[in-house]
């Protein structure tokens, strides 16, 4: 696992280091030649154009740049705010550059990207309002090249966020330092940065400074996989329960059961309508598939299950109200933990309420439109704040909260987790529905709430990944998952 910083934190510890007397023209220096010595094992071009800011992410690009010129490369530093007043260190630098004769305007820029990298240094960490026109052009041009370096954070990007402003540079590669910024695990800054490399120069600030947020990926967990003993029965290993699939959306409720089943669960069963009890049966025989006009006061249906998954397959008709209504009432009555998803989402969202008087655990794994009903606020809203977001909604509903989307984001009580699996090949209907299932299961097979979020989410995301190593990005089917996820859990 990796800790994650905002920006606030690493320039209050950049600072408190520098008023030790440490110099900051050192750490400068000792960051250009990290960044030069890491671009030079990572391409074989031998021309470099570096686009310089006027702070100190401009300083470290001219150093680079001068470093890559005394290696013998051929070099061209642009000043891409020549009339903005340059920071004293970035004003060293520049100056050391020009007398270089390194400095190009940036028509260089339209001369053609063959065999020529890009080191991006006009913003870093200090990006500050809307980017003009001029900027705009200026960062479309680099992003025409196919090779190109972002210095600490790709151009254009919120280093707390991972909000994109009207563009923002396309690298290949990030060197950050110091402290990982949040914002190369979320939104476009996640897509932006390419393949990170950290470097902390020689500070400790991962193990001083109490981190903002926690990213992971499927290895760093792997080993809350549920263990087997040999000496074991179906009981084991829990009782899950799906409620959903209303009339013509079964499939939601059918996948999330079959994820259910697949994951490990002992028992499961599926309470759904009456015309969806054929299907499941007959793609999932070992799953107890009940109909909602059947279902009895204390049906044992509701009174085995140690974990409850509602919401797969539900809309906003009365059929599908009543069973939330329903499946409210009995969760007042029992500890059991529940997870809430699309259409009990929804229903939630209009009666905030509903899920104040539950005995058990709640979690709630909306995506951004789901999560902006809930917070009655705009879906644009959560996406320029996905973290914020997700600690309102964990305390508003005093749930564990999964904010599904490009680094979902897991909130439980006062830790925040970003998931670095998976892309945009989940970017089709039905994984919400597999998530749901997955997590249900793991915590019936005794898994915290939180413990369950991160596998699950992590696994999923991950058999993400097989699937478009696989066949690309294009094109999955959500039960495509299952068969990968199984197999991620069984450390194959």
């Amino acid at each position: 696992m990796k800790k994650l910083f905002l920006n606030s934190q690493v320039q209050e510890y950049e600072n408190a280091f520098f008023n030790k007397g440490n110099s900051d023209k050192k750490l400068m220096l000792k960051a250009a030649d990290v960044a030069s010595k890491f671009i030079i094992k990572n391409t074989d071009y031998k021309r470099f154009i570096c686009v310089c800011g006027p702070g100190n992410n401009g300083g470290d690009g001219y150093y680079i740049g001068i470093n890559l010129s005394r290696l013998g490369f051929k070099v061209s530093i642009i000043d891409a705010l020549n009339e903005k007043k340059k920071g004293p260190l970035c004003n060293d630098a520049f100056d050391e550059a020009n007398k270089n004769k390194l400095m190009h305007d940036a028509s260089i820029l339209n001369e053609g990207s063959s065999k020529t990298a890009i080191v991006d240094a006009v913003f870093g960490t200090n990006l500050k309002g809307p980017l003009n026109k001029s900027l705009v052009d200026l960062i479309n041009s680099m992003n025409s090249y196919d090779q190109i370096f972002s210095i600490d954070i790709p151009s254009g990007i919120n280093p707390n966020t991972g909000v994109e402003l009207e563009t923002s540079i396309c690298a290949n590669k990030t060197i950050s330092f110091v402290g990982r910024k949040v914002g190369l695990a979320l939104n476009q800054g996640k897509i932006s940065a390419g393949e990170i490399n950290f470097h902390d120069l020689g500070l400790n600030m991962k193990d001083e400074i109490k981190e903002f947020a926690t990213s992971y990926k499927f290895l760093d967990i792997k080993d809350l996989i549920v263990k087997r003993s040999a000496n074991t029965h179906k009981g084991n290993y829990g009782r899950i329960l799906v409620i959903g699939g209303d009339e013509n959306m079964g499939g939601a409720a059918i996948m999330a059961s079959e994820m259910a089943l697949k994951s490990g669960s002992g028992l499961v069963s599926l309470l759904t309508q009456k015309d969806h009890i054929k299907a499941s049966l007959e793609r999932n025989p070992e799953i107890m598939a009940i109909s909602f006009e059947t279902l009895k006061d204390k049906d044992p249906i509701l009174e085995t299950a140690n974990v409850v998954v509602c919401g797969p397959g539900l809309s906003e008709s009365l059929w599908s109200e009543e069973l939330i209504k329903k499946t409210m009432q009995h969760l007042t009555n029992i500890n059991s933990p529940a997870i809430f998803d699309a259409g009990a989402l929804r229903y939630i969202a209009k009666d905030p309420n509903s899920i104040k008087g539950l005995n058990g655990s709640i979690i709630l794994t909306p995506h951004p439109g789901e999560a902006a009903a809930l917070l009655s606020i705009s879906t644009n809203e959560v996406q320029l704040d996905r973290i914020e977001a997700a600690k309102k909604l964990a305390l508003k509903y005093n749930a564990t909260i999964i904010l599904k989307g490009s680094g979902t984001i897991i909130v439980h009580k006062d830790k925040i987790y970003v998931c670095e699996e998976g892309g945009p090949e989940l970017a089709t209907g039905g994984t919400g529905d597999i998530l749901a299932g997955l997590v249900g299961s793991l915590i019936a097979q005794g898994l915290s709430e939180v413990n369950a979020s991160l596998l699950a989410v992590a696994t999923h995301g991950a058999a993400g990944n097989e699937f478009m190593r696989l066949h690309g990005e294009n094109g999955l089917a959500a039960t495509e998952l299952i068969p990968l996820i199984r197999k991620k859990l069984n450390n194959k």
